[in-house]
């Protein structure tokens, strides 16, 4: 297409959140911005080059002790020579010193090793007890010894079942039908809520009654057996169990939660045995030998528990364990919280929001339950009821400790989120959930110490950010300081075994945003390596496709925020190989994040990316023009402000693709693209997001595409009240008189982010 206008929406996006609760909670909550920081500059912080090359002038990058990152961040535009004509000005980041050598990739994982993907359950929820026995009848002529292999299920494992025992099934048999079959019991008060029975070949069978049905049947063996032979005769090695273990990692049950059997575990005798013996006639039993076997009613409490003893990311097992526990037991609000959890990790925000709010809604008093519904706000980018349901939290006073941390973390992230004077208080807030974790890490609770862990790193992760993005001195070094802490909490968690090596790829991911703006901008290279290692030790652990797409998508936001960094240094081929390895990894994890409000601009971001490499530094624009052709979609879909999308980066994006365009004779399609990255601008300035100047550039091309299609007078519009202050100010500023030469007036930094980064233009 040459001409016409460019279809677009008008970029209205939803970033208008309560910034006066904001403040007021922010104030209350206050504090010195860079409080912790002093505490971080005893840690050793190790700045050193690339072993395998001499280190460029005034580069650096951020090496954390035992692990390595870097990180940086900034607006960076482009500069070029002044012409006569009206400039049309790029705002691809890009830095000033161009490249003397080029550092060796570390190689990425192998093949991005994707083991095959464990079957997912059937569906779940089936018929629920029944009078018919699932287990064959234990015999009553011999002790121990089975009638015959119980034959395996008929029903398919979706099926729910309870199992009978003796021709009694636990919430049918009535008290009155188990006399009849079992005969009296040893017990005088035949009405009493346990009845002990003698049956033949078991030394004790107990039966728990609830009013007048059974509520449970536990049956002592007068032997023990192992359980993988037990399970094969009663015909359940089809079902996943659920096992518990002591503090010593014994043992203790093996329940399957679809019949609603459950195994008490004997402990080894053998090594129980006096050491004072020289020998023992006590024989070592089994490590999962059987003593005792329980028959419940099939209940909701054996799914949820069997969804806590899965992997921590086999998200499927566990979506379907607790949709059955909630089908069997709809008001069950702790399943409502758990399932909204894991309905995050997968990337079901909607669903997992409506959980989490009828969960408030049944309880509103629990604190921990309102937590989680303010995290699936913010994921959904509401923003203002986010922040309402989590200053509800930090306002009352039941709040348990961890929960208030957590909450104030929560907070810190959601001011970050706010306006640029609202942004300045988040790391008070972080600080603040620091101080308080940093107490529970100690506590006696292994699991507040673990959550307290969780909110550390995140809080040091989140002020590394913070630092990056602000104007702070020394910032390089006090983001490298908060990221070396944020490492050695990251590595206390691993070897605790309070996480897994994906708490790495944390860090390398949020390294690399923070460096990516500093300036000059960090070598990547060490944290990419960090964060390629943590994937290929993770993933053949995984047997999960969501938590393995989960995986890929953190790392190729790695790849991604590398990418940038080495289009700022002018590594293009670099930049270009990073583009591309994030966006085959972003797009194969895109579909389980199509809820997420930004994932659209991602996509975009990264194909805008990957042809602004082109423009820039290899002065290709067709090519460049074909990587925009996929990013026009997405960016000009309306998107939030996020982590990862901001209305500076979203309209500089726009603007600078319509120089492209412009330069390939499109360009109608780039005044368009470029009035669509003003509006965005425009909107962050008057939104507090952006600075008052951030509009200069975005204005100066479209005023000349507009002179140049006679869309305009062949006359500069009058600015806005601050920009003609700010534009005053640079007119009559020393480095502008000394910019002029030869009577020919040279393009000056009317739209540079920070001190030190230049306008370039493309020719």
């Amino acid at each position: 297409m040459s001409g016409g206008n460019l279809a677009r929406p008008r970029l209205r996006f939803a970033r208008r959140w309560a910034i006066l609760s904001f403040s007021g909670l922010l104030t209350a909550f206050g504090g010195s911005a860079l409080a912790c920081a002093e505490e971080a500059s005893s840690l050793d912080v190790a700045f050193a080059v690339a072993a395998d090359r001499a280190p460029r002038p005034g580069e650096r990058s951020i090496i954390v002790t035992g692990r390595s990152a870097a990180t940086v961040d900034p607006d960076v535009e482009l500069a070029t020579d002044q012409s006569d004509d009206a400039p049309l000005e790029p705002i691809a980041d890009v830095s000033e010193y161009e490249s003397q050598f080029e550092p060796d990739l570390a190689e990425p994982a192998a093949g991005s090793a994707e083991p095959t993907l464990a079957e997912p359950p059937g569906d779940s929820q089936g018929s629920v007890a029944t009078d018919e026995a699932v287990i064959d009848e234990f015999p009553s002529d011999e002790p121990m010894a089975f009638a015959e292999d119980a034959p395996a299920a008929t029903q398919s494992p979706s099926e729910l079942q309870t199992a009978s025992f003796n021709g009694a099934t636990p919430g049918v048999t009535t008290r009155a039908q188990l006399i009849k079959l079992w005969g009296e019991p040893l017990d005088d008060d035949m009405a009493a809520e346990t009845l002990s029975f003698e049956l033949p070949g078991f030394p004790q069978t107990i039966v728990d009654f609830d009013g007048e049905r059974i509520a449970s049947i536990r049956v002592e063996l007068s032997e023990v057996i192992a359980a993988e032979d037990l399970s094969g005769r009663l015909g359940l090695t089809e079902f996943r169990s659920a096992t518990m273990l002591d503090d010593m990692g014994s043992l203790v049950s093996t329940t399957y939660p679809e019949r609603g059997v459950t195994y008490h575990h004997s402990p080894n005798l053998g090594e129980m045995a006096s050491d004072d013996s020289a020998e023992s006639d006590i024989e070592p039993t089994p490590v999962d030998a059987v003593c005792e076997i329980v028959i419940r009613a099939v209940g909701p409490e054996a799914f949820i528990d069997r969804a806590h003893s899965s992997p921590a990311k086999d998200y499927t097992h566990q979506i379907a364990d607790l949709e059955t526990a909630l089908k069997l037991d709809p008001t069950n609000t702790d399943c409502r919280y758990y399932l909204s959890s894991v309905k995050l990790h997968v990337g079901a925000l909607a669903e997992a929001e409506q959980l989490a709010a009828k969960a408030v809604e049944a309880d509103p008093a629990n604190d921990e339950y309102r937590l989680q519904w303010a995290k699936c706000l913010t994921r959904l980018a509401r923003y203002n009821d986010a922040v309402e349901q989590t200053r509800h939290i930090l306002e009352g006073k039941t709040a348990p400790d961890l929960v208030r941390a957590a909450a104030l973390e929560e907070m810190g992230q959601l001011a970050s989120l706010g306006s640029k004077e609202v942004q300045e208080r988040a790391i008070s807030l972080h600080n603040k959930a620091i101080e308080l974790a940093d107490k529970l890490a100690a506590d006696n609770d292994v699991m507040v110490q673990a959550s307290a862990h969780e909110v550390l790193l995140a809080a040091h992760l989140a002020v590394a950010e913070r630092i990056s993005a602000g104007d702070w001195q020394q910032k390089d070094e006090f983001v490298g300081q908060w990221i070396t802490r944020a490492s050695g909490i990251a590595e206390q968690m691993i070897a605790a075994g309070e996480a897994d090596v994906a708490v790495r790829l944390q860090v390398a991911q949020s390294a690399l945003m923070a460096g990516g703006r500093l300036s000059p901008p960090i070598d990547p290279k060490l944290w990419v390596a960090e964060a390629e290692q943590a994937v290929t030790e993770l993933t053949p652990t995984l047997t999960d496709d969501a938590a393995r797409k989960e995986l890929n998508w953190e790392l190729g936001l790695a790849y991604f925020h590398a990418a940038e960094i080495q289009h700022r240094r002018g590594e293009s081929d670099l930049a270009v190989k990073y583009g591309e390895q994030a966006q085959s990894l972003l797009t194969a994890a895109s579909a389980t994040r199509a809820e997420y409000p930004d994932t659209d601009y991602v996509m975009g971001r990264v194909c805008f990316q990957l042809g602004a490499v082109h423009a820039v530094h290899r002065n290709d624009h067709r090519t460049a023009c074909k990587w925009y052709d996929k990013a026009c979609k997405p960016l000009l879909k309306p998107a939030p402000m996020t982590p990862l999308a901001t209305p500076g980066h979203h309209g500089d994006a726009l603007v600078s693709m319509g120089v492209s365009y412009w330069e390939i004779g499109l360009r109608e399609k780039a005044y368009d693209l470029t009035e669509a990255g003003l509006e965005l601008i425009e909107q962050g300035v008057s939104e507090g997001i952006l600075a008052n100047d951030a509009t200069l550039v975005a204005q100066g091309n479209l005023t000349a595409m507009g002179q140049a299609l006679g869309k305009v007078e062949l006359s500069t519009p009058e600015p806005r009240m601050s920009e003609s202050t700010v534009a005053e100010q640079r007119r009559t500023s020393p480095a502008v008189q000394e910019g002029r030469t030869n009577g020919q007036r040279q393009q000056t930094n009317v739209a540079r982010r920070s001190n030190g980064e230049t306008n370039v233009r493309r020719r």
